[in-house]
């Protein structure tokens, strides 16, 4: 039934809630696990309030895309270790980082990648909050095409 389930992962502690239930699906299921880390891309627009020279522009311009190369070493570093945990408990996992908008990453990964389950972990944002931040959840749920198991992260 499940063959291969996506676990996003932001590198949070809340991401870690669903590795449990994921791992007993897969070892249930002889599943293979997908890691998969979404670096948000930055927002230029950003640097137009912040700076007021085309020099300035372009030493912000450097610093974003020095911290884009950090973000996606720490998270192929952080889903590295996690494979290679998964990996020694006899999970066959594999890993990816890309960067992108997360829910539209996760999305097209499930349909590229044959995912059969996605398995991720909300934050449990509820009213004005998720109205003005959105829920990659929320989205993976709607826009998705695979069925998803949402853990609710309880913030304890």
């Amino acid at each position: 039934m499940y063959r291969r389930i996506l676990v996003p992962h932001d590198g949070s502690a809340l991401a870690e809630l669903v590795l449990p239930h994921a791992v007993e699906i897969a070892e249930r299921f002889d599943a293979e696990i997908h890691l998969l880390a979404v670096i948000p891309l930055p927002n230029p627009a950003m640097l137009i309030d912040t700076v007021e020279t085309p020099a300035a522009v372009d030493l912000a311009g450097e610093a974003m895309q020095e911290t884009q190369e950090t973000l996606r070493a720490e998270g192929r570093a952080h889903l590295k270790a996690i494979a290679d945990r998964l990996t020694a408990q006899g999970v066959r996992t594999v890993w990816s980082v890309v960067d992108g908008d997360p829910a539209r990453e996760i999305i097209a990964y499930e349909a590229e990648n044959d995912i059969d389950l996605v398995a991720m972990t909300t934050r449990g944002r509820t009213g004005i909050v998720r109205a003005i931040l959105g829920s990659v959840t929320e989205r993976v749920l709607r826009e998705g095409g695979r069925p998803v198991l949402v853990v609710r992260a309880t913030g304890k």
